[in-house]
């Protein structure tokens, strides 16, 4: 296959445009789908960036974990705080927003925070965006000793591999983890969304209506409090 082979990004490019041009094309005549042109692009860089980060099993500088069985959110042992974090998309209003909660080892709301942005963004744009977002947040309060959780697998996949990515989502990788270089013992984890239903259902989804909003446990929506309370005791 060309992208196995040592031919360098003046093949591997041109490559992937023109496979990315291809499958538009199938899109648009088999599916019907409409896409811009200017689209074809990004979708290649897009591809490439999530096959060479498949592709590679080079560990990155922090910790890393993949849950695959679990659906219930469970609380940090110790003295840990759990940051799970969530991004969403909001096509209609042409915006997209992301969700962070901080919780204690009692399972306790520490502090929640949520905000949106203008603009057109793809799925992982919103999440690792987010990710950032809860990165900066943790760096902000001189937060140690933490676990973030997040319902995108793309993001702790591509925070964990060593690959470098020229894509708008692959530049916002890096900002994630020069970040990440600068806290100590993090450890980020992939959970099923059902485990991640107080940043998803209260926050990310809500993102577009409670936008700049900072909530602690007296102040937050009544959903999110009910969800925080359900978990902290089972």
């Amino acid at each position: 296959m060309l992208l196995d082979g040592n031919h360098g990004e003046v093949a591997v490019n041109p490559a992937m445009i023109s496979w990315s041009i291809w499958k538009t094309r199938n899109e648009v005549f088999w599916q019907k789908k409409t896409s811009p042109t200017l689209s074809v692009v990004p979708s290649a860089r897009k591809a490439l960036d999530q096959w060479r980060v498949a592709k590679n099993n080079t560990a990155g500088t922090f910790a890393t974990r993949l849950y695959s069985k679990s659906n219930i959110w469970s609380k940090p042992m110790g003295n840990k705080i759990k940051v799970n974090v969530d991004g969403a998309i909001f096509e209609a209003q042409q915006r997209f927003g992301f969700g962070c909660v901080a919780r204690d080892h009692f399972g306790h709301l520490t502090e929640a925070i949520s905000d949106s942005r203008v603009g057109v963004v793809l799925p992982e744009i919103a999440e690792v965006i987010g990710m950032k977002e809860a990165l900066s947040w943790i760096k902000k309060k001189g937060w140690e000793d933490m676990i973030i959780e997040t319902d995108s697998l793309i993001v702790v996949q591509a925070l964990n591999s060593s690959v470098h990515m020229t894509s708008h989502f692959g530049l916002l990788v890096e900002d994630c983890r020069l970040i990440l270089s600068t806290l100590k013992n993090i450890l980020i984890s992939f959970v099923y969304r059902y485990a991640n239903r107080a940043a998803h259902n209260c926050l990310a989804r809500g993102s577009c209506y409670l936008s700049g909003c900072l909530f602690n446990e007296l102040k937050a929506p009544v959903v999110l409090k009910n969800i925080v309370m359900a978990e902290a005791v089972s």
